[in-house]
């Protein structure tokens, strides 16, 4: 009679934990069956390349936070700034803090560039082929206006085929990417990827590679200021990798083809008192005051 009895209780116990696990019971049950649904997008290479064209210009002026730092230094330098940039390559970064005033200024004219920094009543020229070190104390001697204004005003992509370059389109289940191609000598080569994640429509990554085929950097575009195509994105961080520098740029405000003043772009006269020096000189007093 007690087994009979202990083998009733347990087919109860059974028909009870199936009850409820089918009516979502447990915590796991509801987590699982309330978990958002993800609406993907759908697009075709032409949309995609004129969504990726869209908010890239000429000209830029932006107002924001810049922040610098090294690959494995969770410890950045922060500046806010404002800039004008062209994608021929010319800048005019101004970097400030609300307590120390003037930073540096780093302007370029997309062959030469001057980083001007008053705490150091010196003047620093560099072309864009200068190298870098990393330094935490003044990661700006490391910022170069090629490498930002690539990332702030990326190079359109071909809209179609033709001699010498061509864009594939690539489908993953969360984005699209466009690899834009180009054919040398009959050897093809990436010279961009442009990813496009597949929620928005938007422009979520862009990847740029050197003739070698290896990567140069990884910029990252998020925060877009407003809902159209055209909105330009809010949050731009940059790797290099071959430099272990990074730097990311959180934009209050930025305007697409602006009127650019005529002297934006002009190198500053030096003052009574201050040092010019090659960008290469100054690295090498650095590590000299640095002990290496």
């Amino acid at each position: 009679m007690s087994q009979r009895v202990a083998r009733l209780g347990l087919a109860l116990l059974l028909v009870v934990s199936f009850a409820l696990t089918a009516c979502g019971g447990g915590r796991a049950g509801n987590a699982a069956r309330f978990e958002p649904r993800v609406d993907y997008l759908q697009a075709d290479r032409a949309g995609l390349i004129e969504r990726a064209n869209a908010w890239t210009a000429a000209g830029l002026q932006a107002r924001g936070q810049l922040r610098m730092y090294w690959s494995g230094d969770e410890d950045s330098r922060h500046v806010d700034v404002r800039l004008f940039a062209t994608s021929s390559g010319a800048l005019m970064l101004r970097g400030r803090r609300s307590l120390a005033g003037r930073i540096f200024d780093l302007v370029g004219n997309g062959i030469e560039f001057q980083l001007v920094v008053p705490d150091h009543a010196a003047h620093y020229l560099g072309t864009a082929t200068a190298p870098t070190q990393p330094d935490p104390e003044k990661p700006y001697f490391s910022l170069r206006p090629q490498h930002m204004t690539e990332a702030l005003l990326p190079a359109v992509l071909p809209t179609s085929n033709a001699p010498g370059a061509f864009v594939l389109l690539e489908t993953y289940p969360d984005r699209y990417a466009l690899a834009w191609m180009e054919i040398n000598a009959g050897q093809s080569r990436i010279r961009r990827r442009v990813s496009i994640e597949r929620v928005g429509l938007r422009v979520s990554q862009i990847e740029g590679f050197d003739a070698d085929g290896r990567i140069e950097f990884v910029a990252d575009y998020s925060d877009y200021l407003g809902p159209g195509m055209d909105a330009y994105p809010g949050v731009i961080e940059v790797e290099r990798p071959w430099e272990e520098l990074v730097f990311r740029f959180d934009l209050s405000e930025a305007a697409r083809n602006p009127n650019i003043p005529a002297g934006a772009f002009q190198f500053q006269e030096l003052p009574p008192g201050y040092r010019a020096l090659t960008i290469e000189e100054a690295m090498a007093e650095s590590r000299r005051e640095g002990g290496d």
